[in-house]
């Protein structure tokens, strides 16, 4: 019976190879961490720690993220490139979805009511009444979006055969 990962290495050192069990792990890790993340920023509401948890958040995402994801890059002999390309990707989608989905139109009418001094809120009311449909649409092609860049990256690390004996990134993965 294969031992357990040390959890600690696989979240949080992107070096070294990891075979598709830890990956799984790995994955289930990343998950559970986003989620308490979240409740936690929902508990701590508009307190100063909650804002310096949220200014940490992507932070600690992203170094899970590369950790897992990177492991298992360098298992199939892949730097970490294709993940770097994967959150360009996914900050495109989120620019032009933003674009095409009335970003530029609902900044340049909040900036015009602002430029005459403090809005009322019945102002603010009827500018975000005006965008609310198109950026709950942006929010759903953006989510469509991300599930698919996401959903495809994680499977073809899932399925990927890994890189036979060692690599320049460390002897082969005992689990598989």
């Amino acid at each position: 019976m294969a031992s357990m990962p040390n959890i600690l290495k696989l979240l949080l050192s992107p070096s070294g190879r990891i075979g598709r069990r830890d990956y799984l792990i790995g994955l289930v890790g990343l998950v559970v961490i986003f989620s308490l993340y979240g409740l936690l920023l929902n508990a701590l509401g508009g307190s100063m720690f909650g804002f310096f948890a949220v200014l940490a958040f992507p932070f600690v995402i992203l170094q899970i993220a590369y950790s897992v994801y990177g492991k298992r890059l360098h298992d199939i002999g892949r730097t970490l490139w294709p993940l770097t390309g994967l959150i360009c990707a996914i900050l495109a989608a989120m620019i032009v979805v933003m674009l095409v989905y009335g970003g530029e139109e609902y900044l340049t009418a909040h900036m015009e009511v602002s430029r005459e001094g403090s809005p009322s809120a019945e102002v603010i009311d009827r500018i975000n009444a005006e965008f609310k449909e198109r950026q709950a649409q942006g929010v759903t092609a953006l989510s469509a979006i991300v599930s698919a860049l996401l959903g495809g990256f994680t499977l073809w690390l899932a399925l990927a055969k890994p890189q036979a004996g060692s690599n320049a990134y460390g002897l082969q993965a005992t689990n598989r």
